[in-house]
């Protein structure tokens, strides 16, 4: 029996190829903010300011977030889990890239009607 030991694939064109560890220096959790996935982020003018000089990563998340995106889709976007993304999008807001929206929630924790029907809406417009 001969073992395979071509390489896979060749990454694709304009594709990632540093792992997701890198990208947050092995860290799985934010050292500075937790947020839920359902988080909305916004580009603050500093951050629109500095774009030019980040890492291709935090570019596209601050492009991204020209309007307001969710953490989950910023997770999309860049195409890493959304463990990564919160790392990322929290490294960038502690440095006032971005601006952090949480979710309405009542005094129980749970989703306010407000946010629920607003999704309702966003779903139903699509």
């Amino acid at each position: 029996m001969t073992v395979d030991r071509r390489p896979g694939p060749p990454a694709q064109e304009g594709g990632r190829v540093v792992p997701n560890y890198a990208l947050t220096g092995g860290r799985t959790r934010s050292q500075r903010m937790e947020m839920p996935i359902e988080a909305l982020v916004t580009t603050t003018e500093l951050g629109l300011a500095t774009l030019a000089g980040l890492p291709p990563e935090h570019r596209t998340i601050l492009e991204a977030a020209a309007e307001p995106v969710s953490l989950a889709e910023v997770g999309h976007r860049l195409g890493v889990p959304v463990g990564v993304a919160r790392v990322l999008v929290s490294d960038l807001a502690a440095d006032d890239y971005l601006a952090v929206h949480l979710p309405l929630v009542g005094a129980d924790g749970r989703p306010r009607r407000e946010l629920l029907e607003r999704l309702l809406d966003g779903l139903r417009a699509r």
